[in-house]
This record gives structure tokens, C-alpha cells and sequence, in this order.
């Protein structure tokens, strides 16, 4: 399959968000203005107004796209008879876990949802944009229900229910600073205690 050659706005973009993932990285979100990220992408101020209307937009498109979909897409989920199935489903939420529960991805959800946070309608169209993109999880959903491991009626539902468990502990307590970031064995923990009371649910016996 021949890849699609990129224009010169999409090259842009592309460069736009690497400029932002080095600084947010190095310098941290606030540090970090419009100004400088023009110039680490080597384009213009006005450029990046034109791709990302605000700061926390570009947050938001760096959660959703490169820490995100980048972090999940490329994880093998074809289904092995050698492997169980809570085998299967506790690698895919750890790999998940180790996004959303690390503390770079932390930073940039606070600043993001701080923004957000007195726009209900913007936030929900965000989530709503996060929660569309294909996963590696919501992929081995689809394969559970196609091939009738699972008795799962529907993926959305399923995927909304092992969220809530991974971010009620691991996520959403850091983000309001109410507990720190998840230790190794923590996480391993509530991977195992998740699959455990997701396929307690699901699997059939």
C-alpha cells in the first residue's frame, strides 16, 4: 500500500505537536508559550493559531493523538489459545495503565481539564473525541465479541465500565492531587483485582 504523501499544513501540524511534546516534556506546560513553540516548530505564531486555537487545545489534541493513540495502537492483541484470556486482558489494561497513570500524562490532563473545566460543552466534545478513538483495548473487545469469548452486548458499555475501575484509582485521585501516582506493585494489583471482577462479569463458564 502506497502511504499518502503529506501537505505542507498536515507537515506543519505534525511538527507543531513534536515542538510541544519535547517542551511540555522538558519544560513543563506553563513554562512553555505559544511564542517558543513557534519557534522550536520552526513556523510561525500565527501557524499555530491557525492549527490549535488555544494552549490547552494543543493539550488536549497531545493526550488524545500522541500519548494516547500512539501508546495503544501498536500492541499485538491477536488472540492465542497459548495465552488466557485474563492474561490477554490484564497486559492490555496494564499498557493502558502505564498511559494514563503517568505523571507527564497527568500534567498535561490538569492543564487541559482546568481549562475545560468551566466549558462543559467543549470538555464533553473532547471526551467524547478520546473516548471515539480505536484502541488496543477496544480492539480485543471486538475480537472477545466477535469470537464469543465474552459475553459482551455492547463494546462501549464494556469499555466505560474497565475505564471507570483503571481511573477511579489511577487517574482521576492524582489528577485532583488526592493520592500520588500508582507504584509498580499497585498497578499490578489493580490490573489483577480489574480483570478479575470485569470477566467474573463477562467470561463464559
Amino acid at each position: 500500500m502506497i502511504e499518502k504523501k503529506k501537505n505542507r499544513s498536515e507537515l506543519k501540524r505534525e511538527a507543531i505537536l513534536a515542538a510541544a511534546k519535547k517542551a511540555y516534556q522538558d519544560d513543563g506546560v506553563q513554562n512553555t508559550s505559544m511564542d517558543k513553540l513557534a519557534s522550536l516548530a520552526q513556523v510561525s505564531k500565527r501557524t499555530v493559531y491557525n492549527h490549535f486555537s488555544s494552549k490547552e487545545a494543543l493539550v488536549m489534541e497531545l493526550l488524545s493523538d500522541l500519548l494516547w493513540q500512539n501508546s495503544m495502537a501498536d500492541i499485538d492483541i491477536q488472540f492465542s489459545e497459548n495465552v488466557s484470556i485474563q492474561d490477554q486482558l490484564e497486559r492490555l489494561l496494564l499498557a493502558e495503565l502505564n498511559v494514563i497513570g503517568a505523571q507527564s500524562y497527568l500534567d498535561l490532563a490538569k492543564v487541559a481539564f482546568g481549562h475545560f473545566f468551566y466549558k462543559p460543552d467543549e470538555l464533553q466534545l473532547q471526551v467524547e473525541k478520546m473516548a471515539e478513538q480505536e484502541t488496543a483495548l477496544s480492539r480485543w473487545l471486538q475480537l472477545m465479541m466477535d469470537t464469543k469469548k465474552l459475553t459482551i452486548e455492547d463494546k462501549h458499555k464494556a469499555g466505560v465500565q474497565l475505564h471507570s475501575l483503571l481511573k477511579g484509582s489511577a487517574f482521576w485521585p492524582q489528577l485532583v492531587g488526592m493520592r500520588a501516582v500508582l507504584s509498580s506493585e499497585e498497578k499490578e494489583q489493580l490490573v489483577t483485582e480489574t480483570a478479575d471482577m470485569f470477566l467474573s462479569r463477562y467470561l463464559k463458564r
